[in-house]
């Protein structure tokens, strides 16, 4: 039987007069790809490093399993390692792990001798992603995988992403982009105020009267090929 990762009611708060989570449930299940969106300060990262037991929670505990990885926002190595080095720091967590295939997969084998001080944003962000991989986890935490990607490698992140879910692994990804979001997600949680206020898959979430609750009418949500896309409003 597949385990999911769960937590319910989950409070939080940096300070007892500010919560930053309140009464949260989430559910990351085994082989999904779960996108976790909402406006600027609503708690997704938050929500994120309580997933992975970073910060003490006031309610009920977080069920996981115990290979759970996760990925934060920024990173500062205090050795600058090469990028083969850091991959095999992430393998001696896994068995067989592949890291040659690995970087193949994430194009980022003939970086392979570099350090991380010589790579670019996003070739740094390529390289994480990987030490992560090779961990082999059965649920995935990554914040913000794609932010210093282009166009270009954020699709062929979230294609790779995909082939690692149907594995079986659940792979669950804050995300400021919206409609990467709607194209990959096999489901979505909307964030707003420190609570899940709608969860299911892309056309059930990403709609204008969810977004009207957290950007106003400053978006409006269109369709293409049944795909929900979000676009600036007509000034």
């Amino acid at each position: 039987m597949r385990m999911n990762l769960r937590a319910e009611h989950l409070c939080f708060a940096y300070a007892a007069e500010q919560p930053i989570l309140n009464n949260l449930s989430f559910e990351l299940q085994a082989g999904e790809l779960h996108f976790i969106v909402g406006a600027n300060g609503s708690g997704k990262s938050t929500l994120l490093q309580c997933l992975a037991q970073l910060l003490p929670v006031a309610a009920n505990a977080v069920i996981a399993d115990s290979r759970v990885a996760y990925l934060p926002q920024t990173i500062a190595p205090c050795q600058d390692f090469s990028v083969q080095q850091v991959i095999e720091l992430g393998a001696q967590l896994a068995e067989n792990c592949d890291i040659n295939e690995l970087m193949r997969q994430l194009k980022i084998d003939h970086l392979a001798k570099r350090t991380l001080s010589q790579l670019s944003g996003g070739e740094r962000q390529r390289v994480l992603v990987a030490a992560v991989l090779a961990e082999q986890p059965k649920f995935l935490l990554l914040d913000e995988p794609s932010s210093s990607l282009d166009i270009h490698h954020q699709v062929e992140l979230f294609r790779l992403l995909k082939t690692f879910c149907a594995k079986g692994v659940g792979i669950a990804v804050v995300c400021h982009d919206w409609n990467i979001s709607s194209r990959y997600a096999d489901r979505i949680s909307l964030v707003h105020n420190g609570t899940i206020i709608k969860c299911g898959e892309p056309q059930e979430v990403i709609t204008s009267e969810n977004l009207r609750q957290l950007f106003g009418g400053s978006v409006v949500v269109t369709h293409l090929q049944q795909t929900p896309v979000v676009m600036p409003a007509h000034e």
